[in-house]
């Protein structure tokens, strides 16, 4: 078993989010070619999920309800 203690120090929190930020992006702009294959890889999955039959029929019957919801407001503002 592996026991990390951590302790932050720094003038206020708003210091040490920034610094952290800091060294997020600093690591994304090191590393853009591995960046970008892991949101490749994540885009596919996406849509691989996006076309399943279930979500699709989630959508359609989501677009129906927004169609129905403009045509409603449509008619009763003019």
């Amino acid at each position: 078993m592996v026991k990390i203690n951590i302790t932050i120090e720094g003038e206020n929190i708003e210091e040490i989010v920034e610094e952290v930020l800091m060294i997020g992006i600093g690591i994304v702009k090191a590393n853009k070619k591995n960046i970008r294959e892991v949101l490749k890889v994540l885009a596919d999955e996406a849509i691989d999920v996006l076309l399943e039959k279930k979500t699709l029929e989630k959508g359609a019957q989501l677009y129906k309800k927004i169609n129905t919801e403009i045509n409603w407001t449509y008619k009763r503002d003019r």
